[in-house]
């Protein structure tokens, strides 16, 4: 559901300054405490309002029984997004940006930017154990003194939009919010998931999602207004900052876990501390109609015990209970979490860890809110007697659909609709699209819908399904939705649903590392605020360009006044000067930038191809550069194709079809060395130990950053022997496997086994079933051809491919020659296998045919 997210910002706004208004009115009214009643009054509110002057001070009983339960009520019935989007305290903590005057520094450029919460600094590491010492802070103030004191809350109230006034002019954007307000983590807990009426933001094309930062422009069109505080961000995608923020947050899963203990406790403790609840049957009672919200008795005991077994002051007993009520709540739902996980783990579902704990986390929500409203009256009576029992049932009802709901989520789940919406934008440009819809639009399908639309592409043709893949890359390493070491895994489905292989995974990545270097240079995180604050920048842009009347920005012809405003922008916005640039060049003239970047890219092609040759010469010598060889002409072959229709349409020379060998090994290796296939990499190390020793203190004090690993690499960088190391160089010489990358002949060594023959004994007899394919690596096969002559099959020759191939039994004996036959055998099913592995395999196995055709022909 979209309704809060696409509310007009022009009605929050009069609501929030509403909000406002009557939060100072509510201050104001705590420094009065006496109240009379204005004639006419309705008898259940004269009731409630004589209920209020009883107990002297109604600003307390309106704040502790109403302000704050309606709050909580708000995010639990309805959804995040509208609370976070009327909040009177989050509205005042913008304050200084409107007035364009928050903090400042000097930033890389030399230009004054406004100061960021940095994510790796104290308070961007630890600020759900500040603002949750925060809450408990105040949990035990208001027991100890606030509750019942008008002139307490009153300072207190006037110190939170004092401390909101100042975190909002020391940080940019929702700092307030996210770093220090003590309801923050709170919001959280309760949102989970996904608010019950809360919308989807990861699928949609909408650019303002959720509760996510927004202004009116000058033409009065809503933009973003985001600078990207914290990613992920609950504004943005609460789902994403759910499962994001699983595992990886300091402090929240404490936080999570101890909300229920902290409820239960806070109310026992209230209980037991009362002293106005002997007029009610128990002081249950008392609590449920609300009259705890302010009573005068407490701070006159704040030094006594709270019970005679008891034997230490309130003042030190209540935030010691609170603390130790918090600690067993963590520890039971800790003990339970395990338990869930081990549960899951016995049926074998996938991801039972985050499983175990995303639903521990709903079962600790759904406890904390009915515990809550258990206790609490929102309406203090106004309803009527069944009044409190009628918003405690709708409380019960509307968590468990909330709970029920998110249940039944997994982060699989989220990462499929996730590639889906993103999948839908690149299908939107394919011709004949909509006569396949037969009448739908491509954004009524579901998820499930989009991906079996795009199992028809591949019979439209490898290079557009590849062209798609490419698509979804970007598009989701650009929001920060794809981490690059774990993007080969995520997108299994899509590839198999688009019938790629991962090695077309890895040919993407190297390409978008050309097209967008930057984009892979950051981690998710980083690129997803970078995209943010583009996006927020390029609103406002446009907005500035179309009120202005231009259609090009020309700094340099631009009057003072627009200048002003586009500085204005680049302090609010938070982008290195780098990135401001790239901002400014999508709005400068055209043409220049980009034949930059294409003669760039020709120079890296020529760079490459030189590359290509060179390790092509040299693995004639050395069979283990042979896999890396066709690596490298697959680099080539791919920005190749990237860049043909690049240069037709800048009339730019065509690519020579012949280079000449350049550069260095050393260089060429570094180069594949960080190429994104893991195995890539392990095999440059392999070649490295055998041949170059020197090298390899070097290469293992420059790890992969930010690139995938596999079992492969990760031998290799322990320097452990690999079992298959001494098969490695056969397998790689051999013309059956010319054509297989360091991936598949790996793949290759670990499914076959080394066999050793005795001279003239026999290897394959004539009339036998083929089971296999051997692969000589040492001594030498004897094979007796049509005409009676003896072919020599020597090492990194194969043996029997011909009946595997055709299905047939042999049709020829094989024997051992005189100093015996060690060889590598790959079974039938490994070398069928391989065919579906390897596109690239067939080229090879075609080729070793015609060479054995030919041999036995003579």
């Amino acid at each position: 559901m979209q309704i809060f997210s696409r509310w007009p910002e022009s009605q929050a706004r009069a609501v929030r300054w509403i909000l406002l208004l009557g939060w100072l009115l509510l201050i104001i009214s705590l420094f009065f405490p006496a109240i009379s009643l204005p004639q006419g009054t309705a008898p259940i509110c004269a009731d409630w309002m004589k209920s209020c002057a009883v107990h002297s001070q109604p600003g307390n009983r309106i704040f502790w029984g109403v302000v704050v339960p309606s709050a909580l009520m708000l995010i639990v019935l309805t959804s995040h997004e509208l609370w976070r989007r009327i909040c009177p305290l989050a509205f005042v903590s913008q304050l200084f940006r409107a007035l364009g005057r928050q903090r400042t520094r000097v930033g890389k450029g030399g230009k004054p930017e406004v100061v960021k919460v940095n994510a790796d600094s104290w308070l961007g590491r630890n600020h759900i154990q500040l603002q949750w010492s925060l809450l408990i802070a105040g949990l035990c103030l208001r027991l100890l003194v606030v509750n019942s004191s008008p002139i307490g809350l009153a300072v207190l109230l006037l110190l939170t939009v004092a401390a909101a006034v100042l975190v909002g002019w020391a940080y940019g954007g929702k700092a307030w919010c996210q770093y220090v307000c003590p309801m923050g983590p709170v919001q959280t807990v309760l949102t989970g998931p996904r608010s019950p009426l809360g919308s989807t933001a990861h699928m949609g094309s909408s650019k303002i999602s959720q509760s996510m930062c927004r202004t009116i422009g000058d033409s009065g069109k809503e933009q973003s207004a985001c600078v990207a505080c914290q990613a992920p961000c609950l504004d943005i995608d609460a789902e994403r900052h759910f499962w994001n923020n699983l595992a990886a947050k300091p402090g929240l899963e404490w936080a999570w876990y101890s909300y229920p203990g902290l409820v239960l406790t806070f109310f026992e403790l209230m209980r037991r501390m009362v002293g106005g609840a002997t007029q009610y049957q128990s002081h249950y009672d008392y609590l449920r109609n609300g009259l705890w919200a302010f009573d005068a008795s407490l701070p006159q005991r704040i030094l006594q015990p709270i019970e005679p077994w008891l034997p230490m002051p309130r003042l030190v007993a209540v935030p010691i209970c609170l603390s130790l009520g918090a600690a067993i709540s963590v520890a039971l739902f800790r003990w339970l979490e395990g338990q869930m996980q081990l549960q899951y783990e016995r049926h074998g579902r996938r991801e039972a860890k985050a499983l175990a704990t995303s639903r521990c986390r709903l079962i600790a929500s759904f406890l904390a809110i009915n515990s809550f409203f258990w206790f609490v009256d929102p309406s203090q009576g106004a309803l009527g007697s069944n009044g409190a029992q009628i918003i405690r049932s709708v409380v019960l009802a509307i968590s468990g659909i909330w709970i029920f709901r998110g249940w039944q989520r997994d982060q699989a789940i989220y990462r499929r609709e996730s590639t889906s919406e993103s999948l839908r934008k690149q299908l939107r440009n394919l011709p004949a699209l909509q006569q396949a819809l037969d009448g739908r639009s491509l954004e009524e399908l579901s998820p499930q819908e989009v991906f079996t639309l795009a199992k028809a592409l591949p019979a439209a043709g490898l290079q557009q399904a590849r062209s798609i893949y490419r698509g979804v890359i970007a598009d989701m390493l650009r929001s920060g939705r794809l981490e690059r070491a774990s993007s080969l895994l995520q997108l299994q489905d899509l590839r198999h649903t688009l019938q790629l292989e991962d090695q077309d995974h890895h040919e993407a990545i190297r390409l978008l590392a050309e097209e967008e270097p930057n984009l892979l240079k950051l981690d998710g995180r980083q690129r997803q605020i970078n995209d943010l604050r583009q996006e927020a920048v390029t609103e406002a842009i446009e907005e500035l360009l179309a009120t202005a009347g231009l259609q090009v920005l020309d700094l340099v012809g631009m009057n003072e006044s627009l200048k002003q405003r586009l500085e204005q922008i680049r302090q609010g916005c938070g982008l290195s000067e780098e990135n401001w640039q790239s901002a400014l060049a999508k709005f400068g003239p055209r043409g220049d930038q980009a034949l930059t970047r294409l003669s760039q890219q020709v120079a890296d092609w020529h760079k490459q191809a030189g590359f290509a040759a060179l390790l092509k010469q040299q693995s004639e010598q050395i069979a283990l550069l042979r896999p890396l060889s066709l690596a490298m002409q697959l680099r080539c072959a791919g920005l190749e194709a990237l860049l043909i229709p690049k240069l037709q349409e800048a009339n730019f020379e065509r690519l020579p079809s012949r280079v000449e060998p350049s550069g260095s090994l050393e260089e060429a290796l570094d180069l594949l060395f960080s190429d994104p296939d893991p195995d890539t990499a392990g095999w440059v190390l392999l070649l490295e130990r055998e041949l170059f020793p020197e090298r390899l203190a070097r290469r293992l004090q420059n790890p992969r950053q930010g690139l995938a690993s596999s079992a492969f690499l990760d031998i290799q960088l322990s320097g452990q022997p690999h079992p298959d190391a001494a098969e490695f160089p056969f397998l790689a010489s051999s013309p059956l496997f010319a054509d297989l990358l360091p991936a598949n002949l790996v793949w290759v060594a670990s499914q076959g086994e080394i066999h050793q023959w005795q001279p003239a004994e026999v290897v394959i007899e004539q009339g036998a079933v083929s089971d296999g394919v051997g692969v000589v690596l040492a001594g030498d096969g004897r094979l007796t051809s049509q005409s009676g002559s003896v072919v020599i099959l020597g090492p990194g020759e194969t043996l029997g491919e011909m009946g595997v191939i055709t299905g047939m039994n042999r049709s020829r004996t094989v024997s051992a020659g005189p100093q015996g036959l060690r060889a590598f055998q790959l079974p039938r099913e490994a070398f069928e296998e391989l065919l579906h592995r390897s596109r690239y395999f067939s080229r090879g196995l075609i080729r070793q045919l015609a060479q054995r055709l030919t041999a036995t022909m003579l």
